[in-house]
């Protein structure tokens, strides 16, 4: 946005704003998890299983606790009760059912002496047959994981929208295809760590980089007969998450059970290669995208049925049911069905490794859609745009669309890339296509989906933020202080952020379905208001007006309709805040806000966006090269365009990694 695009109400908000943590991390300033020591810290390694599939024989750790250094050793043993999800324990038991499955741990006084203890616990094993692919695990005769998924199928979710068989029946054209998409992780810039203080046993301390703090608290509280007041979690800055510091990992809780044990605080840090174990990336999928058209291009029914991998656990069901929704919230259709399922494989227990399941999805299902329009004898991007929902669109699931630039999205890439000129036309092993996808803005995670804030100013003018909203590169922090400067009238090199722990910030659900602009962005605005409430009750007596009649802006605040400098009619900031702090009351200027959807669920907005790439590709070696990528986003009113340039190179160039 540029200074003439600045809207003459906001003095603040569009501006282009560096990272206000900026200089502190490229400085080296910045404290990360790993970076912790705490007095009489022990030091954490977990025993994992070196088989795809075995029973346990036996387990002997008297060596390793006879090594000095060593504090403590546990396995199932030492907690039978203790599951990190639904029917799975959180070391084995019994049985293995994936290579790095945690069997034991320990911890001991030096990395390397727990390194070594490792070694000295001694595990008999039954090797068994394993399935360790997707395909392999739903053939007749494939070995059964688990007693209670006949066929491996974990879970599954079928959802239908409007009525698809009518609409299908009703189509000129129903095209099918078959996509697969393979195993995915991230290489974050921090690998995953915890450092767990048990030594209380009325109060868990865990520092760790998470994307929220509450789902974190819940799951410990209830994994160790805890409230979750009685579980602090320290982030403060994190190296990156992508969905997959959604939730707390077996790691985080063996951390917490060695402390308890030892009576010793215990880190626990992924190796290299544990991390490929420990972050819980996404799995080999299998899609096959079914839609009913009519011969002008309209499209009537869209069908999705999806396998995905879920590991030898099933520990996060979210990615199953959310394709339904988002299948509704791209066209204008008659119905829409979707069929999911988790298929049980001897392999690492899989999450997701960014943003859901959309990206991967839509990779599959544009490829189809592109497929359907060529069959039409039709430009894709045209077919793309003549289905495209447009503003007020009411969607089968539920959702409702008040803005929607989608369809200028498409006709802005297709201008910007050249499309119609290259589309079809383009030399041999050269290639253009597009795609179109939409995301929530403030999509709710829970009936109290809330975010709080607080702040305070000091006598000098400084604002303290407190927000519990992770920052994890994506500068939320940096966004959160632009919205209180606009508010209060300051400057956000005048706004201090505290966040990152569980007992000093107030409430967040934490940074999930782009909700962290939106729902917490409105909760620092309500505490921001709230203080200048306060500040101009004290204020505008002094000034012969009502508080209605101050405006607040530049580090000043005058009266509105006034030279922000008249004398007498104005104050600084500062003069301001000095005659709140030193009048009658000697009031200390404290606000507080909180925002929670009024939607029972879905998103009170939505973004959209369109992409073309160009490739080349290499007939000999396979390889692909992408040549350029043209993207176009409606995203509302970009509060830093600076961020949001940023996220947006960055989505480019994760999508061409993937």
């Amino acid at each position: 946005m540029s200074a003439k695009d600045q809207p003459d109400d906001l003095s603040v908000i569009g501006r282009r704003q560096p990272r206000l943590d900026g200089f502190d991390k490229v400085s080296g300033r910045s404290v990360f998890t790993d970076d912790i020591v705490l007095p009489g810290m022990l030091h954490g390694r977990i025993l994992r299983s070196p088989h795809s599939r075995a029973r346990i024989v036996s387990i002997d750790t008297s060596q390793a606790l006879a090594l000095p250094g060593v504090k403590a050793v546990v396995t199932n043993a030492d907690a039978p009760d203790l599951l990190f999800s639904d029917r799975q324990p959180l070391l084995a038991r019994g049985f293995v059912h994936y290579v790095g499955e945690e069997v034991a741990a320990v911890a001991a006084t030096d990395p390397l002496i727990a390194e070594a203890a490792l070694e000295l616990i001694h595990v008999e094993y039954q090797v068994l047959p394993a399935v360790t692919s997707l395909r392999k695990a739903v053939q007749p005769g494939a070995p059964q994981l688990h007693e209670w998924a006949p066929g491996n199928v974990a879970l599954t979710h079928e959802k239908d929208f409007g009525d698809p068989d009518a609409a299908f029946a009703a189509s000129d054209l129903v095209i099918t295809d078959g996509f697969r998409s393979p195993v995915q992780h991230n290489s974050l810039a921090e690998l995953g760590v915890a450092l767990a203080d048990f030594t209380n046993p009325a109060k868990l301390h865990m520092w760790t980089p998470t994307q929220g703090a509450p789902m974190y608290q819940m799951a410990l509280a209830k994994a160790f007969g805890l409230e979750t007041s009685q579980v602090r979690i320290v982030y403060g800055n994190v190296g990156g998450a992508f969905t997959g510091r959604g939730r707390a990992k077996p790691h985080h809780f063996i951390a917490a059970l060695l402390s308890r044990h030892a009576g010793k605080p215990v880190k626990i840090k992924a190796t290299g290669d544990e991390e490929f174990i420990m972050f819980r990336g996404s799995g080999e999928t299998h899609y096959r995208f079914r839609t009913g058209v009519t011969r002008d291009g309209k499209i009537r029914a869209l069908e999705a049925d999806v396998s995905f991998d879920a590991g030898a656990h099933a520990e996060w069901a979210m990615i199953l049911w959310l394709p339904a929704p988002y299948l509704n919230w791209l066209y204008k259709v008659d119905a829409v069905r979707y069929k999911g399922r988790f298929i049980y494989t001897n392999t690492v227990p899989k999450g997701s490794h960014h943003g859901g399941i959309f990206g991967r999805l839509s990779a599959g299902w544009m490829q189809h859609l592109n497929h359907v329009a060529e069959e039409l004898g039709m430009d894709p991007a045209e077919f793309h745009a003549r289905n495209a929902i447009d503003p007020g669109h009411h969607a089968l699931d539920g959702s409702d669309f008040a803005s929607c630039g989608l369809k200028e999205c498409i006709d802005k890439v297709v201008e910007r890339s050249g499309w119609k000129d290259k589309y079809g036309r383009l030399p041999p092993y050269r290639g253009i296509g597009i795609g179109i996808g939409a995301q929530a803005s403030g999509g709710k995670n829970a009936a109290n989906d809330t975010s709080a804030a607080m702040l305070k100013v000091a006598d000098d003018g400084i604002v303290t933020l407190y927000t519990g909203i992770p920052d994890m590169g994506q500068g939320s922090h940096t966004v959160m202080g632009m919205i209180a400067a606009e508010v209060l009238g300051v400057e956000p090199e005048d706004i201090r952020i505290v966040g990152g722990d569980s007992d000093i910030t107030p409430f967040d659900w934490g940074a999930f379905s782009q909700r962290g602009t939106f729902t917490t962005g409105n909760a620092v605005k309500a505490a921001a208001l709230d203080a200048r409430g306060q500040l101009a009750d004290t204020i505008a007596p002094l000034l012969g007006v009502a508080p209605a009649d101050l405006e607040f802006a530049h580090r000043r605040v005058w009266v509105r309709g006034g030279a922000p400098d008249a004398p007498g009619r104005s104050f600084s900031f500062r003069e301001a805040i000095g005659k709140a702090f030193n009048g009658v009351e000697g009031r200390s200027v404290m606000g507080r806000g909180f925002f929670n959807s009024p939607r029972p669920s879905g998103s009170l907005a939505y973004s959209f966006g369109a992409q073309v790439a160009e490739v080349e590709v290499d007939p000999e070696s396979g390889a692909v090269k992408v040549l350029k990528v043209t993207a176009a986003h409606d995203i509302g009113r970009a509060l830093n365009p600076l961020a949001v340039e940023g996220q947006l190179d960055g989505q480019v160039f994760s999508g061409m990694s993937q």
